[in-house]
């Protein structure tokens, strides 16, 4: 069965009301209308032969039955009053129920005590009853449709009492046939009048719905085009109520945390996230709610999200709000970042393993160079086996060259070390001078003057040391690199002014870096150095490293004086 549309459905409605009001409204003006009508024209008849009779007669003329001449010399006065076209029949009463006078001679002078509509009428108050003449009634009464029976009581002056009762017959077919007019036009009214409103209603919600129906149209259209936007966004768009619990969740949802829409529907947004950062969601969510600052709510996050198999896996997620109160819809847009992840730990590697590749190049002219030392004091030794003082010279410098041996070893160990990614509590300060040290024992800083200028105090900030190890050793390759074979390099770290950053700075002497460079040297693959001295993935890497940290990197620099590149890491 097809639906009906707006149109069909009120003109359905409205037409039936109308015509139940238009049913009742009619019925009940006309019957209120027969009436009125009719308690006037009792009120006249009564009225009219009431004052007949009091005028024509005196008391004692009518107070007993009549016959012979007597009944018809009062037939005759009575026929002479005119009480009306309509008044057929008449009949006269005492107080006795003796009918005194009627137009039927047969029943005067009889008594009819059992007349209950008389007895009423004796009381002093008009009785009237419609009545619809019978076959089995008065031939003459046969004759009309409706008759109007009329007790009219008559108190002649000077009486308290009702002294006779008037009945009088009106015929009311003439006042029906007027009646029966006025309602057909009353009927003709209340149609017209409705109908033309009914008209008029139509009209106005005729083109209320064609506007409707466009409104209805563009709006389908537009959620249409809504819904494909978000159905095939790469992106993950998951939707929640005031509440935290998800009202929508797209296809690249479902293919990243492995629900169904339908089975995503109605479960809490927190519970697709890490249980560690589960907090922290509720904390974005209710900010979000509660806050309209638009910078917040272009803020992204990095997380960890929780698949429908367990597996934890990295996101990046930014949320806004839209509506307010019950209709208040907070969503979240979300990126699996696993590949780019991993896709930058292999970058890091990479960069690692070329500064471990020229760690180890310095490392291995070092290690050439004890090695050479020690076959020249075998030498010597073979050559004089017996020269006790040789012996323990060659000795001392064995032990002295072995542990250089022993130190390039263990540096060349941690470097080659393979490390997972590992947030822990570290103190920079011995970062710092772990990564100096190693870089001068591996003969990368050995011609360069080293300051060191560290805060007395730990400076204890939580991320991975393999991380910040490699931001450190970037920043001081790039240094020595930039003074080529001479120059001073200063380490030094401190805290903030703002107290909430435990700060270190590496500073060189070398040839500087130009203003119109400075923007560019974070960009991947972008160097300074010449071919083959640089992949242009050292600082990029540095700084996604700080900032994975939530921290900052800032370069100040001097063509010909120097460089400084400052790092500032939350302290713990």
């Amino acid at each position: 069965m097809r639906k009906l549309t707006l149109v069909e459905g009120f003109s359905l409605i409205c037409f039936v009301a109308m015509v139940l009001f238009c049913f009742i409204l009619g019925s009940v003006m006309t019957k209120t209308m027969e009436r009125d009508q009719l308690d006037r024209a009792k009120k006249l008849t009564a009225t009219i032969v009431a004052a007949l009779i009091k005028d024509e007669f005196k008391p004692e003329e009518i107070a007993e039955p009549m016959v012979g001449d007597a009944y018809e010399k009062i037939s005759k006065r009575i026929r002479h009053l005119y009480f009306g076209p309509d008044v057929i029949r008449l009949k006269i009463w005492n107080r006795e129920s003796v009918v005194v006078w009627s137009d039927n001679p047969k029943i005067v002078g009889k008594a009819f005590p059992d007349n209950r509509d008389l007895m009423e009428a004796l009381k002093g108050d008009v009785f009237s009853e419609i009545k619809e003449p019978k076959k089995t009634e008065n031939a003459l009464e046969r004759n009309f449709g409706k008759l109007l029976e009329l007790y009219v009581p008559i108190r002649f002056d000077g009486e308290k009492s009702v002294m006779i009762v008037v009945e009088a017959y009106q015929n009311l077919d003439p006042f029906y046939e007027y009646i029966n007019n006025q309602k057909r036009n009353i009927w003709l009214m209340v149609t017209v009048g409705f109908s033309f409103l009914y008209l008029l209603l139509f009209g106005i919600v005729w083109r209320a719905s064609r506007l409707i129906d466009v409104q209805t149209r563009e709006i389908v259209i537009s959620e249409e085009k809504y819904r494909g936007l978000v159905e095939s966004a790469q992106d993950c768009i998951v939707s929640t109520d005031k509440d935290g619990l998800v009202v929508l969740f797209n296809k690249a949802a479902e293919a990243v945390w492995g629900y169904t829409n339908k089975d995503a529907m109605g479960r809490a947004f927190e519970l697709l996230v890490a249980e560690r950062h589960r907090e922290a969601l509720r904390i974005m969510i209710r900010s979000c709610a509660e806050s309209f600052d638009k910078k917040l709510h272009e803020k992204t996050v990095e997380i960890e999200g929780q698949r429908k198999n367990g597996e934890i896996f990295p996101m990046d997620i930014s949320m806004f709000s839209s509506g307010a109160g019950e209709s208040l819809i907070i969503t979240g847009i979300i990126r699996d970042i696993s590949e780019r992840k991993e896709m930058e730990m292999q970058l890091v590697m990479a960069e690692r393993q070329a500064s471990v590749s020229l760690i180890a190049g310095g490392i291995g002219h070092e290690l050439k160079n004890v090695i050479q030392s020690l076959l020249g004091y075998a030498e010597l030794l073979l050559l004089k086996p017996k020269d006790a003082e040789l012996a323990q010279k060659c000795a001392s410098m064995f032990s002295k060259e072995c542990w250089r041996l022993n130190t390039h070893a263990i540096n060349l160990l941690e470097l080659s070390k393979p490390k997972k990614p590992q947030m822990v509590t570290l103190d920079i300060n011995l970062l710092l001078n772990k990564v100096t040290d190693m870089l001068v024992t591996s003969g990368m800083l050995k011609l360069f003057t080293i300051e060191k200028k560290c805060h007395e105090e730990p400076l204890y900030v939580v991320g991975d040391e393999m991380l910040l190890d490699q931001v450190i050793r970037n920043l001081e390759i790039n240094a020595a690199h930039a003074m080529e074979n001479k120059g001073v390099l200063t380490v030094s770290s401190g805290i903030s002014d703002d107290r909430i950053f435990a700060e270190f700075t590496i500073e060189d002497t070398g040839y500087g870096i130009s203003e119109d460079k400075r923007e560019e040297i974070f960009v991947p693959f972008y160097t300074t150095k010449e071919k083959g001295k640089g992949t242009g993935l050292g600082l990029y890497i540095v700084k996604q490293i700080v900032e994975q940290h939530k921290g900052y990197i800032r370069v100040s620099s001097n063509v010909g004086i120097g460089t400084i590149f400052t790092v500032g890491l939350p302290l713990k």
